[in-house]
């Protein structure tokens, strides 16, 4: 459930739908289930047990998440009061309306920044009384928020809890908004010595390998047949990308475009995707041989997109604090891709590219990395993702 996206935060999906992914998802269960039991005989084999419990299961889980939303609507709500007026604080204000979370927004006050001057500290305190507000959202590092601190601490002593935008964002969106990126919060929020995550991580690559680059090998004659019988072209493209810390390392994968370019980026260039090709990301099979750099550390399975040089340097040039992503190895899936639907044309695709590897950057842990693991699991089936 949690890979086919009923766990996620923001979810728009009726309840016709809901009922259909969950009958999807208990269906699989139970076949796979089965297929134990009556496959894999064994002196305890509970198939009416089985065929029971996925009866009662399916019933329960319908009822729950159909009936969920409500609960949470009518017994859950905590009231806030937006304190910020920016962009950011107004995309959160706008899709927790919109997306239904267990919040909602004293709407009786209509109160920036620039106006809370006007009110006196004790008016203020009736104000967040009489609307039963128990959440404060606001930018910490903004000026004007600096000097009302001090009243905002004695607002605290009352049990209403103070949010700062910008975490408030990344748990929403799972994602570091790029207006709170600086040097400062490099330095303060990303671990920069993680060995035992690093050589935990290392360890998982490299038992990770064993089973793919079986696969690989079963697969790799039927591909280089399907390549060469489109247009007898180059089964490979081998391409020259940035690393960790900005290091130049090269990468083998199967050729996907009409011709081999070695990765070079060029604007407007007619390099076009094959149908095999197509069928070849959707599916990452492309990306198999590239089980060799993982072999070698210059790849992981789990880590932000790596780049072509030219345009990694192109998009250095023209988005602040781009090569921060690059402070971790890059991998063959990552948090964006499993959390974007297509690949970034322009540089605000790529700006929010880098809001998810900030995130990932940040967050780095192997619970993360399972969890992307999963996710990918459902990019490929759908055929979907970046």
């Amino acid at each position: 459930m949690y890979i086919i996206g009923i766990y996620d935060i923001f979810s728009l999906i009726s309840k016709s739908d809901k009922i259909k992914l969950v009958s999807y998802v208990l269906i699989v269960t139970t076949v796979i289930g089965s297929m134990y039991f009556y496959f894999f005989p064994s002196t305890y084999s509970p198939k009416t047990v089985l065929l029971m419990q996925a009866v009662i299961l399916f019933a329960i889980d319908i009822l729950w998440n159909i009936n969920q939303d409500s609960f949470f609507r009518n017994n859950s709500k905590s009231r806030a009061i937006m304190l910020d007026s920016s962009i950011k604080g107004l995309k959160l204000k706008r899709d927790i309306e919109i997306y239904n979370f267990p919040l909602e927004f004293a709407e009786s006050l209509k109160l920036s920044l620039y106006d809370y001057d006007k009110y006196a500290r004790d008016n203020f305190l009736d104000i967040i009384k009489s609307s039963r507000v128990k959440m404060i959202i606001t930018d910490l590092d903004d000026v004007k928020v600096r000097g009302i601190l001090p009243h905002l601490y004695e607002i605290s002593k009352m049990g209403v809890r103070l949010i700062d935008v910008n975490s408030f964002y990344e748990y929403m969106y799972r994602k570091v908004s790029l207006d709170s990126i600086n040097f400062k919060w490099f330095f303060r929020e990303v671990r920069v010595d993680a060995k035992i995550y690093e050589i935990v991580k290392r360890v998982m690559d490299v038992l990770m390998c064993i089973p793919v680059f079986i696969i690989w090998v079963f697969i790799h004659p039927w591909v280089c047949l399907v390549i060469k019988r489109e247009d007898n072209g180059d089964v490979y493209s081998v391409q020259e990308r940035l690393g960790k810390h900005y290091k130049k390392i090269l990468i083998k994968k199967y050729r996907t475009m009409t011709y081999t370019d070695k990765g070079a980026w060029q604007e407007g260039s007619q390099n076009k995707v094959t149908r095999v090709g197509e069928f070849l990301r959707k599916t990452r099979i492309d990306e198999l041989p590239q089980i060799l750099s993982v072999m070698r550390g210059d790849l992981s399975f789990i880590g932000p997109r790596t780049d072509i040089i030219n345009l990694g340097d192109k998009l250095s040039g023209e988005i602040p604090y781009y090569n921060l992503r690059y402070n971790v190895t890059p991998g063959l899936s990552g948090w964006a891709q499993v959390n974007m639907s297509f690949q970034p044309r322009t540089v605000a695709d790529t700006k929010e590219r880098l809001e998810y590897d900030l995130y990932y950057v940040k967050n780095r842990s192997v619970i993360l990395d399972i969890i992307i693991t999963l996710k990918t699991v459902k990019t490929i089936l759908g055929r979907e993702g970046s």
